[in-house]
């Protein structure tokens, strides 16, 4: 999430909390909602693709994810959709609240395509991103952003504060924490690593700012862990391409990896997010990180 989008995007989150208080608190099981407020008339807080995810615990606020926050292809990063496009919120949920889904075409790119199907099964919710090109160009280097909220999470680090102390991902079978590794510019308020198997990489901003991390992670999982009990959070998407958490958000991703999309050809990803209070030596064992 770059950095002119950051104080918009937490007066997003304050103005959506006002509203997520009275959603699910009661039901066990994760469930979707999409709060009215994504489609302000105020670009600051519409929302194009904007979810909230109630996790499985009582009072446990929630996740809002743009889902995509930015969907990119190369080169000159051209858009193919950002958080604030000029439409409606466009997911639709279930009367359970328990499965979310829309389909649409790129605003900025005629022929461009792309959905997202959503199911909720008691500690996780599952994802799968598709996008078809019936357009007469090739898509290059295709990077997406689907950016997890988590400011709302009752529990978790808040804006600003320790973040990275709270943030694992996985190099060489190990889950390890992002405030351990060594960065260039330690006052970075974003990380960012790279997943060894996707050659696609145009980490550009995190090397700007200083905050990207040497060493190649094995898969595009993000662990957070909450500020004073067992809860944690795993997100994972596979094939992955890359992690990113930002402490002014805050936010955090384990964003996958699409490459190249010919004309005609449609591409799928697959994501989880899950909600545990398992310790964190049995998490490996239980979600394997091999890809």
């Amino acid at each position: 999430m770059k950095n002119k989008l950051i104080v918009p995007v937490i007066a997003l989150l304050s103005v959506l909390n006002c509203n997520s208080k009275k959603i699910f608190y009661e039901a066990r099981g994760v469930k979707f909602y999409v709060d009215s407020l994504t489609n302000s008339n105020d670009p600051d807080i519409h929302m194009t693709y904007g979810l909230n995810i109630v996790p499985p615990w009582t009072d446990g606020g929630s996740i809002f994810v743009n889902l995509p926050e930015h969907l990119e292809y190369m080169p000159d990063t051209k858009g193919i959709a950002r958080h604030h496009d000029p439409r409606k919120n466009v997911w639709q949920i279930s009367p359970d609240s328990m499965e979310a889904h829309y389909s649409v075409e790129s605003i900025t790119e005629p022929g461009i395509f792309f959905s997202v199907k959503a199911k909720a099964n008691n500690e996780r919710a599952t994802f799968e991103f598709t996008i078809t090109n019936h357009s007469k160009k090739e898509l290059n280097s295709i990077r997406p952003l689907f950016c997890f909220q988590y400011n709302q999470l009752k529990g978790f680090p808040g804006v600003s504060t320790d973040n990275f102390a709270h943030t694992y991902i996985i190099i060489n079978g190990k889950p390890v924490c992002v405030k351990n590794i060594t960065v260039k510019s330690p006052d970075a308020y974003a990380r960012m690593a790279q997943v060894k198997s996707c050659t696609d990489e145009h980490n550009w901003w995190a090397e700007k700012m200083g905050g990207m991390i040497e060493q190649k992670i094995d898969a595009a999982y993000t662990i957070l862990t909450s500020s004073g009990d067992e809860r944690k959070v795993i997100l994972h998407w596979m094939p992955g391409k890359n992690f990113l958490s930002n402490a002014a958000i805050p936010c955090m991703h384990a964003d996958p990896c699409i490459g190249n999309l010919l004309p005609g050809q449609s591409k799928t990803v697959k994501g989880e997010i899950i909600f545990t209070t398992e310790k964190m030596e049995k998490l490996l064992r239980r979600f394997p990180v091999n890809e």
